[in-house]
């Protein structure tokens, strides 16, 4: 008998890995896809990472907006509480 359950068990194991493995390929549709526009990385907008403000440390936006002297970035940050300023 509990050789029985033991092989009961595995093979129940077994159908509900390859359930899961078909519902997921299921669920991809590799064959049915349509690359219209929808799905296209370019209407993926990324996140703004959010940083510290130098000034007061709050959280804040940065933006590029040049390259200076020995190749080091300029940037323009939006802080609520200080404002726009460029460093």
């Amino acid at each position: 008998m509990k050789k029985t359950k033991k092989l009961a068990a595995l093979i129940l194991a077994l159908v509900m890995a390859f359930s899961l493995m078909a519902v997921t390929a299921a669920a991809y549709g590799a064959d049915e896809h349509v690359h219209d526009g929808t799905c296209c990385e370019e209407t993926i907008q990324p996140r703004k990472p959010g940083y510290w403000c130098p000034r007061c440390g709050e959280p804040a936006l940065y933006h590029q907006v040049g390259v200076g002297e020995q190749d080091r970035p300029i940037y323009t940050w939006e802080c609520p509480k200080c404002g726009t300023f460029t460093e």
